[in-house]
């Protein structure tokens, strides 16, 4: 027999936790990770402090939990695009496209993200760092494996596929970092999937050499 009053606390549940993340993912974005108190958090989502701290023992954790449903929601975006197409330089073409697409939708939390990010230098090895530091490996993992099927079908030329993935990633995120921290940018981020498209697979594909050599009289 279902029991309909569990599953009315759980939702509850987590409409309470979802209201304390958006209401801290807000403040984060106007005032910055550091600035913002647990206090802040509590009034802006309507809750008393001690109802914050049954759902997050820290303001830190609240963070990563918004980090990680984002990245959770991008994993899937890319995942859902990459399936629909064939050869591994599409699905690196739609990796780009669709990373990009979803900063662009969601700027605030990536300003959030980039320009914090210094200051969790300290936590870097705590369990907070490494949850963040999986989460971004899940996605460079993601790319060299796409570039292993590239080299195993022979159009990719023989690289590193993790320092090619470290690669595109490095393109990516400086692209996405000096766009994001404008006050206020000109032009979208997907006007730069084509140029990080084709810098970086020019880079990696192999040279297609002529069925035939011309002699030279």
């Amino acid at each position: 027999m279902i029991d309909h009053r569990e599953k009315r606390k759980q939702r509850e549940y987590e409409a309470r936790r979802q209201e304390i993340l958006s209401a801290a993912e807000c403040l984060f974005s106007k005032n910055g990770f550091f600035k913002t108190s647990m206090a802040e958090i509590a009034a802006a989502a309507q809750f008393a402090m001690g109802t914050v701290y049954r759902f997050f023992k820290s303001k830190e954790e609240i963070y990563i939990s918004i980090v990680e449903a984002k990245v959770e929601e991008l994993a899937a975006l890319l995942d859902e695009e990459i399936s629909q197409v064939e050869t591994p330089s599409e699905k690196l073409k739609a990796f780009i496209q669709v990373k990009l697409d979803y900063a662009d939708r969601h700027r605030d939390f990536f300003r959030i993200y980039v320009s914090e990010w210094s200051g969790f230098e300290w936590t870097i090895k705590s369990a907070f760092g490494e949850r963040v530091w999986k989460l971004y490996m899940a996605q460079v993992d993601l790319v060299a494996d796409l570039i292993r099927q590239g080299i195993r079908s022979k159009e990719f030329r023989k690289i590193d596929p993790k320092d090619g993935a470290f690669a595109l990633h490095g393109m990516l995120n400086s692209t996405m970092y000096v766009w994001i921290l404008q006050a206020k940018p000109s032009g979208s981020l997907m006007d730069k999937r084509n140029l990080i498209s084709t810098l970086f697979l020019n880079g990696i594909q192999k040279e297609h050499k002529p069925s035939y050599i011309r002699r030279v009289v």
